[in-house]
Protein backbone atom coordinates (compact mmCIF):
# COMPACT_ATOMS: atom_id res chain seq x y z
CA UNK A 1 0.00 0.00 0.00
CA UNK A 2 3.12 2.45 0.90
CA UNK A 3 4.78 1.99 -2.41
CA UNK A 4 1.24 2.43 -4.18
CA UNK A 5 1.00 5.61 -2.58
CA UNK A 6 4.85 6.50 -3.55
CA UNK A 7 3.76 6.06 -6.74
CA UNK A 8 0.67 8.50 -6.95
CA UNK A 9 3.29 10.64 -4.84
CA UNK A 10 5.94 10.73 -7.61
CA UNK A 11 2.87 11.13 -10.46
CA UNK A 12 1.45 14.16 -8.47
CA UNK A 13 4.98 15.83 -8.43
CA UNK A 14 5.56 14.99 -11.91
CA UNK A 15 2.30 17.07 -13.12
CA UNK A 16 2.84 19.43 -11.20
CA UNK A 17 6.25 19.92 -12.59
CA UNK A 18 4.66 19.74 -16.19
CA UNK A 19 2.28 22.19 -14.78
CA UNK A 20 5.15 24.64 -14.12
CA UNK A 21 7.01 24.61 -17.43
CA UNK A 22 3.67 25.13 -18.86
CA UNK A 23 3.17 28.09 -16.90
CA UNK A 24 6.39 29.26 -17.63
CA UNK A 25 5.68 29.07 -21.49
CA UNK A 26 2.49 31.24 -21.12
CA UNK A 27 4.13 33.88 -19.05
CA UNK A 28 7.16 34.24 -21.56
CA UNK A 29 4.21 34.37 -24.15
CA UNK A 30 2.41 36.62 -22.37
CA UNK A 31 5.29 38.82 -21.49
CA UNK A 32 6.37 39.37 -24.71
CA UNK A 33 3.19 40.07 -26.24
CA UNK A 34 2.92 42.41 -23.81
CA UNK A 35 6.21 43.71 -24.86
CA UNK A 36 5.07 44.18 -28.46
CA UNK A 37 2.07 45.57 -27.89
CA UNK A 38 3.59 48.44 -25.38
CA UNK A 39 6.40 48.66 -28.39
CA UNK A 40 3.35 49.00 -31.14
CA UNK A 41 1.77 51.77 -28.93
CA UNK A 42 4.73 53.60 -28.30
CA UNK A 43 6.48 53.99 -31.66
CA UNK A 44 3.99 53.26 -34.34
CA UNK A 45 0.75 55.40 -32.94
CA UNK A 46 0.29 58.41 -31.87
CA UNK A 47 1.03 59.36 -28.27
CA UNK A 48 -2.44 61.74 -28.74
CA UNK A 49 -4.66 60.64 -26.27
CA UNK A 50 -2.41 58.19 -24.29
CA UNK A 51 -3.75 58.71 -21.48
CA UNK A 52 -7.45 57.95 -22.67
CA UNK A 53 -8.62 54.87 -21.38
CA UNK A 54 -9.46 52.53 -25.11
CA UNK A 55 -5.59 53.53 -24.80
CA UNK A 56 -4.52 51.69 -21.18
CA UNK A 57 -6.99 49.40 -21.09
CA UNK A 58 -5.28 47.13 -23.02
CA UNK A 59 -1.83 47.54 -21.25
CA UNK A 60 -3.56 47.15 -18.02
CA UNK A 61 -5.09 44.17 -18.50
CA UNK A 62 -1.86 42.72 -20.51
CA UNK A 63 0.24 43.57 -17.52
CA UNK A 64 -2.01 41.99 -14.65
CA UNK A 65 -2.28 39.27 -16.80
CA UNK A 66 1.17 38.92 -16.14
CA UNK A 67 1.43 39.60 -12.64
CA UNK A 68 -1.88 36.77 -12.26
CA UNK A 69 0.47 34.04 -14.01
CA UNK A 70 3.58 35.20 -11.50
CA UNK A 71 1.63 34.69 -8.64
CA UNK A 72 -0.02 31.49 -10.02
CA UNK A 73 3.69 30.71 -10.51
CA UNK A 74 4.42 30.98 -6.76
CA UNK A 75 1.61 29.16 -5.87
CA UNK A 76 2.59 26.19 -7.38
CA UNK A 77 6.01 26.72 -6.38
CA UNK A 78 5.29 26.71 -2.80
CA UNK A 79 3.11 23.08 -2.92
CA UNK A 80 5.63 21.74 -4.73
CA UNK A 81 8.28 22.76 -2.19
CA UNK A 82 5.84 22.47 0.94
CA UNK A 83 3.40 20.23 0.08
CA UNK A 84 0.73 22.21 1.27
CA UNK A 85 -1.73 25.33 -0.15
CA UNK A 86 -0.42 28.56 1.19
CA UNK A 87 -3.85 30.40 1.18
CA UNK A 88 -2.89 33.98 1.20
CA UNK A 89 -1.16 32.89 -2.13
CA UNK A 90 -4.37 31.69 -3.59
CA UNK A 91 -6.38 35.03 -1.74
CA UNK A 92 -3.35 37.14 -2.87
CA UNK A 93 -4.52 35.43 -7.24
CA UNK A 94 -8.26 35.72 -6.74
CA UNK A 95 -7.95 39.71 -5.65
CA UNK A 96 -5.57 40.67 -8.61
CA UNK A 97 -7.83 38.27 -11.30
CA UNK A 98 -10.59 40.46 -9.04
CA UNK A 99 -8.91 43.62 -9.95
CA UNK A 100 -7.92 43.03 -13.53
CA UNK A 101 -11.94 42.23 -14.00
CA UNK A 102 -12.93 45.15 -12.11
CA UNK A 103 -10.13 47.45 -14.12
CA UNK A 104 -11.16 46.45 -18.13
CA UNK A 105 -15.31 46.87 -17.12
CA UNK A 106 -17.19 48.17 -19.23
CA UNK A 107 -19.47 50.03 -16.49
CA UNK A 108 -22.05 51.17 -19.10
CA UNK A 109 -23.46 48.09 -19.89
CA UNK A 110 -23.24 46.93 -15.90
CA UNK A 111 -25.89 46.06 -14.12
CA UNK A 112 -25.71 47.13 -10.29
CA UNK A 113 -26.34 44.12 -8.86
CA UNK A 114 -23.47 42.62 -10.86
CA UNK A 115 -20.96 45.48 -9.16
CA UNK A 116 -22.03 44.82 -5.93
CA UNK A 117 -21.38 41.38 -5.77
CA UNK A 118 -18.15 42.53 -7.35
CA UNK A 119 -17.70 45.15 -5.01
CA UNK A 120 -18.73 42.55 -1.54
CA UNK A 121 -15.58 39.92 -3.47
CA UNK A 122 -13.47 42.42 -3.28
CA UNK A 123 -14.33 43.41 0.48
CA UNK A 124 -14.39 39.80 1.86
CA UNK A 125 -11.24 38.92 -0.40
CA UNK A 126 -9.41 41.87 1.18
CA UNK A 127 -10.85 41.34 4.64
CA UNK A 128 -9.19 37.27 4.63
CA UNK A 129 -6.13 38.48 3.27
CA UNK A 130 -5.44 41.52 6.18
CA UNK A 131 -6.99 38.91 8.84
CA UNK A 132 -4.16 36.10 7.77
CA UNK A 133 -1.75 38.96 7.33
CA UNK A 134 -2.14 40.71 10.44
CA UNK A 135 -2.57 37.45 12.42
CA UNK A 136 1.39 37.01 11.02
CA UNK A 137 0.88 33.33 10.27
CA UNK A 138 0.97 31.38 7.19
CA UNK A 139 -2.03 29.59 6.62
CA UNK A 140 -1.31 26.41 5.04
CA UNK A 141 -4.09 23.64 4.01
CA UNK A 142 -1.60 20.49 4.26
CA UNK A 143 -2.71 17.62 2.55
CA UNK A 144 -2.96 14.56 4.92
CA UNK A 145 -1.43 10.81 4.01
CA UNK A 146 -0.61 7.89 5.70
CA UNK A 147 2.87 8.34 3.50
CA UNK A 148 3.16 11.96 5.64
CA UNK A 149 2.43 10.09 9.05
CA UNK A 150 5.48 7.64 8.89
Amino acid sequence: MNNILNIVKHIEKSIIFILIVFLVAILVVSVVDFGLYFSRLLFYSSLEGWYEPEFLMPLFSSFLIVLIGIELLETIKAYLKDDSIHVELVILVAIIALARKIIVLDYSTMKPEKLYGLAGLILSLSVAYFLIKSAGISMKLRKKSSVDQK
